[in-house]
């Protein structure tokens, strides 16, 4: 009889941290998530048919650098926090080097630099917003750009074929629309896919 009331109480104890493990368990699983939900970049709604998203911080356009860089000057503001001349860089796209390392222009530089000069021309307007790093290692500030009537910057260049993606964490809240828009050129062999494969 003491030697069945003892497995017993054994049985039960291990029942109890079976329970007491799962518990843990799910209490941390529970955690991570709600970490998850509440730190990760949330995507910018979209905005409204012809009209930059809410919240963008509007800067006057000096002139495109390259395909994916602009310089602009703004009042200080959300994303821009400084007044004079600065300059952008376009988030989850590159577009070929005007002076590349040999100091000649890499195929299709000329026409996504044309293609930015006509959505961002100088002394016209754009809307900007951030992702989660504000600046990059050249003091740029990071951002996605939007047009007057809604066009968003980063997503034209790339359905064009005037881009290649360039994924890099942690900024990637619109980077399911831009690889989607890269792959899509890329498919139908528009733009730099159609004449400069493999350079």
């Amino acid at each position: 009889m003491r030697i069945g009331g003892v497995r017993r109480r054994r049985g039960r104890g291990r029942e109890l941290v079976a329970t007491g493990f799962w518990v843990v368990v799910l209490v941390l699983g529970g955690l991570g998530w709600w970490w998850y939900q509440h730190t990760r970049p949330a995507p910018t709604a979209a905005p409204a048919p012809g009209a930059p998203p809410p919240g963008a911080q509007q800067v006057r356009v000096q002139y495109p650098l390259d395909g994916d860089s602009i310089a602009v000057t703004a009042t200080p503001g959300p994303v821009v926090d400084t007044a004079g001349e600065v300059q952008l860089r376009l988030l989850g796209i590159d577009a070929p080097e005007r002076h590349g390392t040999d100091g000649t222009a890499q195929c299709w530089a000329d026409r996504a630099y044309a293609r930015l000069r006509q959505l961002a021309p100088p002394g016209g307007s754009l809307w900007i917003l951030p992702d989660t790093q504000r600046r990059d290692p050249y003091d740029r500030y990071l951002v996605y750009a939007w047009t007057a009537d809604g066009t968003f910057v980063n997503a034209d260049l790339a359905r064009r074929g005037d881009v290649r993606e360039l994924a890099i964490p942690p900024n990637l809240a619109h980077q399911r629309e831009l690889h989607a828009a890269v792959e899509r050129a890329r498919a139908d062999r528009h733009g730099l896919w159609s004449t400069c494969t493999g350079k």
